[in-house]
């Protein structure tokens, strides 16, 4: 019999990284907010947890709890099959959630993902009927012909194995299972990258079609950076953005931007577009999509001499 879950002591760094178990639950005080986060694929290694150490980087800025679960599917199956420790296929891991949601007892619950993680935390968080989902870059269907039709063949066998061998249950369609749900919708973010991939062939970010797609739901806001592709946390790691976005939607606590250097070679830039008469203004523009903020821009523009 596994001890009560108010019971477990606090993870750690050590015990994220080295686990070999696919769930894992931090210490649980009830009554504060619960986020399941779900971890990306990985080919040639077993997943990784995800999201952990951003959590409590928030727990710090936040001076309050959170309860978390971590989630990765070791098979990167689009977490459709095997889920040690809480299913076979999605009812059934979705009905193991529920059982650790109902013993934490939490305030909130919010799902949340980046790429294969995303697909989860949108189709969990519409079947646990949570109040939130962030999904960074997620796709919107795991259906091999929509793939074709869409010109999106990056995740073309996985999808194709599902078709061929399907679980007892699924969902293939995260647009379909959003639209056909009863009830109160979860207040879904869809954050994701609108350039086009570097070794790509299309001249289109597909995460942005993914991304519209996801939108005919309703209660769905798109959170489009015209400077990142599909590794879109990656890029607001790099841009010194994602703790202020987590805190935002999680916390609705507003942090400090913060600031990232602007370079010799962004100065040089700024002074060549200058004395091609470009407006201030728009270049202003241009470096706060590449991540820096609005004071460090208006500075390194107002910094060059006309």
């Amino acid at each position: 019999m596994r001890p009560a879950l108010t019971d477990l002591p606090a993870l750690d760094n050590r015990r994220v990284k080295t686990s070999t178990e696919d769930v894992l639950v931090d210490r649980v005080i009830p009554g504060e907010i619960l986020v399941i986060a779900f971890g990306f694929l990985s080919w040639d290694t077993r997943p990784d947890f995800d999201f952990y150490g951003r959590l409590k980087k928030l727990e710090q800025n936040s001076g309050r709890h959170i309860n978390k679960i971590l989630v990765r599917d070791s098979g990167n199956a689009w977490y459709h099959r095997r889920i040690d420790g809480l299913g076979m296929h999605p009812d059934e891991t979705a009905e193991g959630l529920r059982a650790l949601i109902r013993e934490i007892r939490p305030s909130k619950v919010i799902t949340i993902g980046q790429s294969m993680g995303a697909y989860a935390a949108v189709m969990y968080g519409l079947l646990l009927d949570v109040q939130q989902v962030l999904a960074f870059g997620p796709l919107s269907f795991l259906d091999p012909q929509q793939a074709l039709l869409y010109h999106d063949r990056r995740w073309l066998s996985v999808m194709r194995d599902l078709a061929a061998n399907p679980p007892a249950s699924g969902y293939y369609d995260l647009q379909a299972l959003g639209r056909g749900k009863t009830g109160a919708l979860p207040d879904m973010h869809i954050i994701f990258g609108t350039k086009p991939d570097q070794g790509g062939k299309e001249s289109v970010n597909l995460d942005a079609m993914h991304a519209q797609r996801l939108a005919a739901i309703d209660n769905c806001t798109l959170y489009p950076y015209p400077c990142s592709g599909h590794t879109v946390v990656q890029h607001l790691i790099d841009t010194k953005r994602i703790n202020a976005l987590l805190a935002k939607i999680i916390m609705n606590l507003e942090l400090p931007e913060e600031a990232m250097e602007v370079t010799a070679n962004w100065h040089s830039w700024i002074a060549d577009n200058l004395r091609l008469g470009s407006p201030p203004e728009e270049l202003v523009e241009i470096l706060k999509h590449h991540g820096f903020s609005h004071a460090s821009s208006v500075a390194a523009v107002a910094g060059q001499k006309p």
